[in-house]
């Protein structure tokens, strides 16, 4: 019977369970944009996530901007030698659902050194450029992190929201250990990139990877899911997880229940493996 791999090294060294969680939603307001609600709570989510097998968190410094990161460090601190942190960095936060990129060598090296502060860390275990800012070549924004990767402020290098050509550019430059872009069984627009990467031996880090369903493909879905007796949620995380085992889903929410119906997956895996094949 064919098996899935639980887990994938980014780099050298990060191994990962491969459902992480992206804390953007519970970290943050309305827009991504100051502090959540309830603080505990998110840091009780945080650590419940850890309780039952997360150890790859996802943020960046845009989020709140820099809430996020603040409050993962608080949740994680009790076991922070134990998890991978991947934050980001590249994108200027400035109202509520609204940024804009921002790749310039001397403000990456800024937000390195602030994301350091505020994670409480002294190596960035994985540092990804948010956004390719279209004013600054991103040959010159990856240089500048590859400057900080040798001075042992970052551990590996990723890149978000790219296209494939961005990518060769930047391997042109240093080593790419992860693409973070968007992916779900509903939005495949990023899979020949998830593709390319695995050729590569590099991680895809799949954000929004339980969403965008709408219309006629939502209901196919669901009309699968339900023969499946699983979520639309579980149905897509289960898609990404057979895709590739490059593939990192990160799914974001601030409710346990939708935390543990995401990470159940793995254990209903033995009786979908003889499922019809999804596209």
């Amino acid at each position: 019977m064919e098996t899935l791999s639980k887990t994938f090294t980014i780099g050298d060294t990060l191994e990962v369970n491969r459902i992480g969680l992206g804390t953007m939603r519970a970290t943050t307001g309305a827009g991504s944009w100051g502090e959540p609600a309830d603080r505990q709570a998110v840091i009780k989510l945080i650590r419940k996530a850890y309780e039952l097998g997360v150890n790859f968190f996802d943020t960046a410094d845009a989020y709140g901007p820099g809430c996020s990161e603040l409050i993962l460090a608080e949740a994680i601190e009790p076991f922070k030698k134990q998890v991978i942190v991947g934050t980001k960095g590249g994108s200027v936060k400035y109202a509520p659902g609204k940024m804009f990129a921002s790749g310039k060598p001397g403000y990456l090296k800024t937000t390195v050194e602030a994301s350091l502060r505020r994670l409480n860390i002294e190596t960035i275990d994985l540092y990804q450029l948010d956004h390719v800012d279209p004013e600054v070549p991103i040959e010159e924004s990856v240089w500048m992190l590859a400057c900080l990767k040798k001075q042992g402020k970052i551990r590996e290098i990723g890149l978000s929201n790219i296209k494939p050509d961005q990518l060769r550019l930047a391997q042109g430059i240093t080593r790419i250990a992860s693409v973070q872009n968007s992916l779900s069984i509903a939005n495949q627009t990023h899979l020949k990139l998830a593709q390319i990467c695995a050729t590569d031996n590099i991680a895809f880090i799949a954000y929004c990877p339980t969403g965008m369903f709408d219309g006629e493909k939502s209901a196919t879905y669901q009309q699968k899911a339900s023969e499946m007796g699983i979520t639309l949620p579980q149905l897509s995380l289960f898609w990404l997880l057979k895709k590739s085992p490059n593939i990192i889903p990160i799914p974001g929410t601030s409710s346990e229940k939708h935390l543990q119906e995401n990470l159940a997956v793995w254990e209903m895996i033995p009786s979908f493996m003889n499922q019809a094949t999804l596209k």
